[in-house]
């Protein structure tokens, strides 16, 4: 009987216990889902005449600052803030290894003093976006937080394209859109396929209204700079079904642009930098009454840091905000002497005010911003470990039995790393063992070929890195002789409006035998036309002409098709040119 009781006892306990988590866990907003609001207003159209000022209220509030030893930044800021007070912020800030940026993200509970900030998003190694994870953009629906990003395969900061990963908390860890699905190597939601040149697409910024997402990304090109728009619905697979909808806002000099949804007029705001990075420096404010068309409506200085740039303005998980919220804007900023301090900026969030008037657009009062030089952090104190990341994102093998050694790094707020004494604290996972074995840090390969990813966690952070197993020891990257095992395009059509003046690169995936890949048509990175030459054979001239770098220029309205060799590898598309 005792002993009945007593389990009668336990099990008790253990419910209460489970309650008291459930009730503990349901709180957690930063790692178990935003506490979303509840007063949502109704849906109202946009009155033509309504506009929005935006003012500053109170003094800026510095959120990072840089090290006066190295360099480092938090710029583009995209901030979530949730019913309880509390906000999540994801930056862009200095990767490592070969990797521009990075991504990290940083909580407060009251939206003033911010948590120490995690790497939470990295490019992925031997992909579409292995250079770079930066300029992001958050919103939440569905049970999880889309965290939109730019990258490229491309050296020089150039032909960037728009990536998209998300996860059920805003540390991580991060599924990647690769194309159909989630998870894996990932592929572009918006792909730039105009002179590789030119800086692409990217920052983008989210927003839901009425179970439509609107997506807002920069498009850079030789026929002009704007900000473009897609929608899609809010399905899961939503990237796979984009629509483009046009351009939103023609930048002329201004940054990236923000956007929000404000609910007590219907209508759509943008925050950007005008005149980036000078002693004019402000915050340039845009309206829409549809979501598709903005125009700018007032520009600020007062209350903003002068040299700023990369901003971004606070919103409910959703993008929206409301009028009684407690709003601010974050952005970057230096105090302009670039030959010391590029690359060197703090980030600042500064609360601001939105009032309605009627009538006429009028711009704020002429203003100048405030001068701030010394901005950097106090060096004193051991820096916090952020994130991890191996010593070598790509590992050679040869089958039968080759080893390597991998070394894991802690990584500081200013991307400088340090070597993880003991392969103990440091726990490798995930990866497939009829390929390859891992005994502590050493890693061997099996009696097979192919290709598999290891993740490696120390202390609650994570990284990855891909490792190649070869059939034999010549096999290895760059080997000469190399042949094109594969070779396929990018788009299988392209359509042209004569009157847009814009004129598509027709580019080609292209696999090597020794692993190595790349797309057609570039200068740098990308595999280089002049090494590798492309021909293209139009079928119809007279409706348009391809150069060798694969750029189509239309001629007439009409459609052809194009055969573009590479190698012995060809494959055909179609382009449709219309008035």
């Amino acid at each position: 009987m005792k002993k009945r009781y007593f389990l009668i006892f336990i099990l008790a306990a253990l419910l209460i216990l489970t309650a008291l988590a459930a009730t503990f866990l349901s709180g957690c907003s930063d790692r178990h889902g935003p506490l979303l609001f509840d007063d949502t207003l109704p849906m109202v159209c946009a009155d033509l005449d309504t506009h929005i000022r935006v003012s500053a209220a109170g003094e800026p509030q510095i959120v990072y600052a840089p090290y006066p030893d190295s360099t480092g930044y938090r710029y583009g800021p995209s901030i979530m803030y949730y019913a309880d007070g509390s906000c999540d912020a994801w930056f862009s800030s200095n990767g490592n290894l070969g990797e521009w940026d990075w991504i990290t993200a940083r909580h407060s509970k009251n939206g003033v003093n911010f948590d120490q900030e995690r790497i939470v998003l990295t490019p992925t190694p031997d992909s579409r976006d292995l250079f770079s994870c930066c300029d992001p953009g958050a919103v939440y629906f569905g049970g999880y937080y889309y965290l939109g990003y730019t990258s490229t395969i491309e050296e020089g900061g150039v032909c960037n394209n728009v990536f998209v990963a998300r996860s059920k908390t805003v540390e991580g860890p991060y599924e990647k859109w690769n194309g159909s699905g989630w998870g894996g190597d990932p592929s572009p939601i918006i792909y730039y396929d105009e002179n590789d040149k030119y800086y692409g697409a990217g920052e983008p910024s989210f927003v839901v209204v009425d179970d439509t997402l609107y997506i807002y990304y920069t498009w850079a090109c030789p026929d002009g700079d704007c900000v473009r728009v897609a929608t899609s619905d809010t399905g899961e697979d939503w990237p796979a079904r984009l629509v483009y909808r046009g351009v939103a806002y023609v930048k002329s000099g201004n940054d990236s642009m923000d956007v929000a949804y404000v609910e007590d007029v219907g209508k759509f705001i943008g925050v950007t930098t005008l005149n980036r990075m000078t002693e004019r420096s402000g915050i340039a404010i845009t309206e829409s009454d549809d979501g598709l068309h903005f125009k700018m409506t007032d520009f600020i200085c007062e209350g903003f840091y002068q040299y700023c740039h990369s901003s971004g303005i606070s919103r409910r998980p959703d993008g929206h905000v409301q009028l009684k919220d407690d709003i601010f804007i974050g952005y970057a900023f230096s105090n302009g002497d670039n030959s010391k301090n590029w690359g060197r900026w703090a980030t600042a969030f500064q609360r601001v005010k939105l009032e309605l008037y009627q009538g006429e657009v009028t711009e704020s009062p002429p203003s100048v911003g405030i001068f701030r030089d010394n901005y950097f952090a106090d060096p004193e104190g051991e820096r916090p470990v952020i994130g991890i990341s191996a010593s070598e994102l790509i590992i050679e093998l040869y089958s039968g039995g080759s080893e390597h050694t991998v070394y894991t790094v802690k990584i500081d707020p200013a991307a400088l790393y340090t070597y993880i004494d003991g392969s103990k604290d440091v726990k490798f996972y995930g990866y497939d063992q009829s390929l390859i074995r891992i005994k502590g840090n050493v890693i061997r390969s099996e009696n097979k070929a192919g290709m598999t990813v290891v993740r490696a966690s120390y202390k609650g952070h994570e990284t990855l890195f891909k490792v190649f197993v070869h059939d034999s020891f010549p096999d290895f990257r760059n080997a000469f002789n190399k042949t094109v095992e594969e070779f396929t395009p990018r788009s299988e059509e392209y359509r042209i409006r004569m009157a847009e003046g814009h004129c598509p690169q027709i580019r080609g995936y292209a696999r090597f035998s020794d692993n190595t890949w790349g797309e057609t048509g570039g200068d740098a990175k990308m595999i280089n036309y002049k090494k590798f030459p492309i021909t293209y054979e139009v079928e119809d001239e007279t409706v348009a002409v391809v150069n060798e770098r694969g750029i189509i220029t239309p001629l007439f309205a009409g459609e052809t098709a194009v055969k573009v060799s590479f190698g012995e590898k060809s494959f055909t598309v179609m382009v449709i040119v219309t008035e």
